[in-house]
C-alpha cells in the first residue's frame, strides 16, 4: 500500500488576478457541479487500480473557498470510502472574501485543519495595480480565521508594482498582529506570460527595482527569524511543528496524486500532468479514462534530477542516499554537482544543500543545474 498526498485542483475564481499564471476558470455553480462529478470519477479511477494510504489532502486553485461545502464533502467522503484515509493534514486555500464565520465552521466540520489564506499584500494601493482587492474588513476576517483554526498560513508576494518599504512594513505588521503558524512569501515570478507582465513589457507599469526587492527580502528573513519563524524552504517559514507536510512531500519528490485539470502527480516513478481543457477532462471522466497532457515513466537519472531540483528548495537539502545509483557513479555525480554549484552549496557525506547565498539566488542555481544535465547524462552512459 502506497502512502500518498492528494492534491485536488479547484480552478474556479471570481476574477483572475493580473499576476496569476495558474489555470483558472470564472466561477459558475453549474459548471462546478459538473466538475465535481468528474473529480469523483477520477478518484474512482485511481483508487480502483491502486491501494492508497492518504496522509495529506490539499484543496488548491483557483479559489477553493468558493466551492460549496457539500461538493467538498462528496470528494472527501469518496476518498475516505475508497482508500485508507489517515489524513494528518487537510489544507484548504482560502480567499479573504470567503472567510466568514459560517464558512469557517463548515470547513472545520469537513475536517479541514489547515487554512492557507491568500493575502498577497495588505496595502490596497498595491493590490489595485494587479486587479485584486481585499475586503475592507480584512483584519476582522483574519481574526475569525485565527480563532477558528490553530494552523493558519498567510500567503504573500514580494515585488508587486507599487511595492515600497512602507507597503512591505504593513505586511510585516500584519504578521506581527496575527502570528500565523506558517508564512509563504514568494518573490513575484516574472518569467510567465501574464497580463501584468505584458503591461510591464509595454511600459504601462513598472516593477520595483531589483535592489529594493533584495533589500526587502533580506529584511524579511531577518525579521521572521526574530519573530520565531524557521525558514525551511526557499519561500516558506514556520513555527516549530508547523511545516507544511503536504508541500514538503513535493519537495522531497515523494508520492502524490493530483486530481483535476492541470494537476500533476508522481507515483511509482510515473510523472504525469492532466489536460488543461475543462471539456476534455469532463469528457474523459464520463467514459472512465484518464485525461493526461503529459505522462512519463522516469529512469534513474530522471529521478535523480527531480529529487535534486525539488530537494534543493529545502533548507535541509537532499539526502545523498536518495539517489538510487551505485556508489562509484554516485561519487562522480556528486563531484560534478559540487563543482558546478561551487559557492552555492554545502556537500558532506550525507547531504547536498544550498548555503544562504544559494537559497537567495536559487534561480541561478537551478539554471546551472540544467546546464550540467548533459554532463551527468554522460556520466550515466560512460
Amino acid at each position: 500500500m502506497k502512502e500518498v498526498g492528494i492534491y485536488i485542483h479547484l480552478p474556479f475564481c471570481k476574477r483572475k488576478c493580473d499576476y496569476c499564471d495558474f489555470l483558472t476558470l470564472p466561477f459558475d455553480a453549474d459548471q462546478a457541479e459538473t466538475y465535481n462529478k468528474a473529480l469523483l470519477s477520477e478518484i474512482e479511477l485511481w483508487t480502483s487500480n491502486n491501494e492508497l494510504m492518504l496522509k495529506t489532502l490539499y484543496f488548491g486553485g483557483g479559489s477553493p473557498s468558493l466551492y460549496q461545502p457539500r461538493f467538498l464533502e462528496k470528494l472527501i467522503d469518496r476518498l475516505a470510502f475508497s482508500s485508507q484515509f489517515q489524513v494528518e493534514e487537510l489544507t484548504l486555500e482560502a480567499n479573504p472574501w470567503e472567510i466568514t464565520c459560517e464558512n469557517l465552521r463548515d470547513w472545520k466540520e469537513l475536517g479541514v485543519n489547515r487554512l492557507s489564506i491568500g493575502i498577497q499584500t495588505a496595502p490596497t494601493e498595491v493590490l489595485n495595480n494587479v486587479g485584486r482587492k481585499n475586503p475592507v474588513d480584512l483584519l476582522r476576517r483574519l481574526g475569525f480565521a485565527r480563532e477558528a483554526f490553530d494552523n493558519v498560513n498567510f500567503d504573500f508576494i514580494l515585488g508587486l508594482p507599487g511595492e515600497s518599504r512602507e507597503t512591505f512594513e504593513n505586511n510585516i505588521k500584519l504578521i506581527e498582529r496575527f502570528l500565523p503558524e506558517h508564512i509563504s512569501y514568494y518573490i513575484l515570478d516574472t518569467d510567465h506570460d501574464t497580463p501584468l507582465m505584458r503591461r510591464v513589457l509595454t511600459g504601462k507599469i513598472e516593477l520595483p527595482s531589483v535592489d529594493l526587492i533584495t533589500e526587502l527580502h533580506e529584511h524579511l528573513i531577518k525579521t521572521l527569524e526574530e519573530k520565531g519563524y524557521n525558514r525551511y524552504e526557499i519561500s516558506s517559514w514556520s513555527r516549530e511543528g508547523y511545516q507544511c507536510i503536504h508541500n514538503k512531500n513535493y519537495w522531497e519528490n515523494g508520492e502524490y496524486v493530483g486530481l483535476g485539470i492541470s494537476a500533476g502527480g508522481h507515483f511509482n516513478r510515473f510523472r504525469y500532468v492532466n489536460t488543461t481543457s475543462f471539456s476534455e477532462y469532463v469528457k474523459a471522466m464520463n467514459v472512465g479514462h484518464f485525461a493526461r497532457e503529459y505522462e512519463h515513466q522516469n529512469n534513474d537519472l530522471e529521478e535523480l534530477f527531480e529529487t535534486l531540483f525539488m530537494g534543493l528548495r529545502l533548507v535541509e537539502g537532499v539526502r545523498i542516499s536518495r539517489f538510487q545509483v551505485n556508489e562509484s557513479l554516485l561519487e562522480k555525480v556528486v563531484e560534478r554537482i559540487e563543482k558546478s554549484l561551487e559557492g552555492f552549496v554545502i556537500v558532506d557525506n550525507e547531504r547536498i544543500k544550498l548555503n544562504d547565498r544559494g537559497l537567495d539566488l536559487s534561480k541561478v542555481v537551478f539554471e546551472r543545474l540544467m546546464g550540467i544535465k548533459e554532463e551527468i547524462e554522460d556520466v550515466f552512459t560512460s
